[in-house]
């Protein structure tokens, strides 16, 4: 069973195959130097810092919370609740949509006032700071998108169209199954990380036909970020902005 190491090590792997230097990355989240070079050498990193390193890496900052193992703070969190059905639902509309629709649904989805979590995040996997695995961390980064393991096998499905029972997410959660290269690639794609760094953070390689997702499906990754922090009244409400736009 592979493990992980430490944040300092995901991140120097993530800057080598980027060819990205401390430096540069420093400048670009507007963070000290010395601060960026800290971390890099095993010392934990600050919430404030995270925030910043994120956009600069082209990251979610939720993703970069996982990464360091570091609680999400309550503007991150997913509301909760796994609302599977309305989840899959807008994926299958947005797929449907035309460029424009899409942006204008997600804008609209910006608009919609947030759920606060409260307690546990239903179906997020447990962490394991003393045995992380790679399963376990991108099982976690997924259901930061309320999805739990059923609807994980769901929209991997609508954006691959490889199907898999929801269970093998769930081993993968737990650790008693090791990551293959294409589902490493099926869960960049719902995460909408570039499948090559994802890997390269991981220590793990990829299918070599990988093949790079389109924009549609880009689009309805990079949107189930947006509904995280939706309950499922705001869910039904971005349901019917997406079907009032015009179709493809």
């Amino acid at each position: 069973m592979i493990e992980l190491p430490g944040f300092a090590v995901l991140l120097a792997r993530l800057l080598d195959h980027r060819g990205l230097a401390p430096a540069e990355l420093a400048r670009r989240a507007g963070a000290a130097e010395p601060e960026v070079a800290a971390v890099l050498a095993g010392a934990a990193p600050e919430p404030a810092l995270l925030r910043r390193l994120a956009p600069a890496l082209g990251l979610d900052a939720a993703d970069l919370f996982e990464f360091a193992a570091l609680p999400l703070p309550e503007d991150l969190a997913p509301a909760g609740g796994m609302a599977t059905t309305s989840i899959t639902g807008l994926v299958r509309l947005v797929l449907a949509l035309p460029p424009a629709s899409r942006a204008e649904l997600r804008a609209g989805v910006a608009e919609l006032p947030s759920t606060r979590h409260r307690g546990r995040i239903e179906g997020l996997p447990a962490a394991r700071p003393d045995r992380r695995t790679p399963g376990n961390l991108l099982m976690r980064m997924v259901a930061t998108r309320n999805l739990g393991w059923n609807g994980t096998a769901k929209v991997v499905q609508l954006l691959t169209g490889r199907s898999r029972m929801a269970t093998v997410y769930g081993r993968i959660a737990s650790g008693e199954a090791e990551l293959t290269p294409e589902l490493v690639a099926d869960l960049a794609t719902v995460l909408a990380v570039p499948a090559a760094d994802l890997a390269a953070v991981l220590g793990l390689p990829l299918p070599a036909d990988a093949p790079a997702p389109g924009g549609a499906v880009t689009d309805a990754a990079l949107l189930l970020r947006d509904l995280r922090r939706l309950g499922v009244e705001q869910l039904r409400e971005a349901e019917d902005l997406a079907r009032a736009l015009p179709p493809a």
